[in-house]
């Protein structure tokens, strides 16, 4: 019996292990997906900042965002200003989204649905944007690229998310860079 539980759990830690270094930094929990998520989001705010007739453009806390995510790029080993455009590209995206559902609610209004307090969903997309931050920095730290735009593109997938929106995206994660040491 011993030997049976034993050859079993080793079984599985090798299964486990294997599979962890055969994993790809590209795959990361998948970056496009991460990103996906974070954009998921948006209805909430969106919801969240008509219920209090708050304005969808926050300059100050964009601020805070870009200032607190540079920090973060920097201490993971990116370069910060080659991450600047990228964050601006997903806040860019995010308001669009934003004001494309206000845009919509004006003529149909949601109904049966409320959206999640402010506070608790910043802190989920700020959790994200450390987690697609730190999968940027493990590709590119393996010397790898962000090379497959076709299946990128195909997975950020929100209603009220562009063509346009996903390739700036795109395009600003290209140019996205290590530090120089």
């Amino acid at each position: 019996m011993f030997s049976k539980v034993s050859a079993r759990s080793l079984l599985l830690a090798g299964l486990f292990f294997s599979e962890t270094a055969l994993a790809s930094p590209a795959d990361c929990g998948d970056l496009a997906s991460l990103i996906n998520q974070r954009l998921s989001y948006m209805k909430d705010v969106a919801g969240y900042k008509a219920e209090k007739h708050l304005a969808i453009e926050d300059v100050p806390q964009e601020g805070n965002v870009l200032t607190n995510s540079v920090a973060v790029a920097e201490k993971l080993g990116l370069r910060g200003e080659s991450v600047k455009p990228f964050i601006q590209a997903q806040m860019d995206a995010a308001k669009a989204i934003q004001y494309r559902y206000r845009a919509d609610w004006l003529s149909v209004a949601e109904s049966g649905w409320r959206p999640d307090p402010l506070p608790q969903v910043r802190s989920k997309i700020s959790v994200l944007n450390t987690d697609i931050l730190s999968c940027i920095t493990a590709t590119l730290t393996q010397g790898e690229q962000f090379t497959d735009k076709v299946t990128f593109l195909h997975i950020l997938d929100q209603a009220n998310l562009k063509d346009s929106d996903k390739e700036r995206i795109w395009y600003s994660l290209q140019q996205i860079t290590l530090k120089r040491h």
